[in-house]
């Protein structure tokens, strides 16, 4: 241990700063300094209770513990670049969704669910072939032995009655 650059002694419930050759020499003729507990923190040595020292030194273990395991299971903490000019947590994107946009986009889902039930059957099947289903419009001409233009007609003429319908 290096020498500390301060020392500080309980006295009367104070503390007192002394030299760390006066700690060494009250060590040599006191012999009540032989049960006192010392914690060097900051480069200083200062004298503390017994539990004062157990709960310091069990923290320093735990936070060891954690150390050691994150290292052996390769964790990584975003605070590891945290420097001056860096602040580690800006690396970390927030891809999720606005709350106003998920708010927006619920109303407007239910909207059109809504407005489903209003299209005829036929109207509905086509909405779902094409954009649940994946179908594309030529396989639907062909299924419906049509041409592929009056699918698509077919297709924006429903799409356009869903507008009208959800703004209203």
């Amino acid at each position: 241990m290096k020498s500390p650059k301060k020392v500080f002694v309980l006295e009367n419930g104070s503390y007192t700063e002394i030299t760390y050759e006066e700690l060494c020499h009250r060590k040599q003729t006191d012999v009540s300094y032989a049960d006192k507990l010392f914690i060097f923190l900051h480069g200083m040595l200062m004298e503390v209770t017994e539990e004062a020292y157990r709960d310091f030194y069990r923290a320093k273990r735990r936070q060891k513990y954690i150390v050691e395991r994150s290292r052996k299971n390769g964790d990584f903490s975003y605070d590891m670049l945290t420097t001056d000019d860096f602040n580690g947590e800006d690396i970390i994107v927030d891809d999720s969704e606005p709350l106003d946009e998920q708010v927006v986009r619920k109303i407007m889902v239910d909207k059109l669910r809504c407005a489903m039930f209003i299209l005829s059957e036929n109207e509905q099947e086509l909405i779902r072939e094409i954009f649940f289903e994946e179908l594309s419009e030529r396989t639907l001409a062909e299924k419906y032995g049509v041409s592929q233009v009056a699918i698509h007609k077919r297709k924006v003429k429903i799409l356009n009655k869903l507008k009208k319908l959800i703004e209203n």
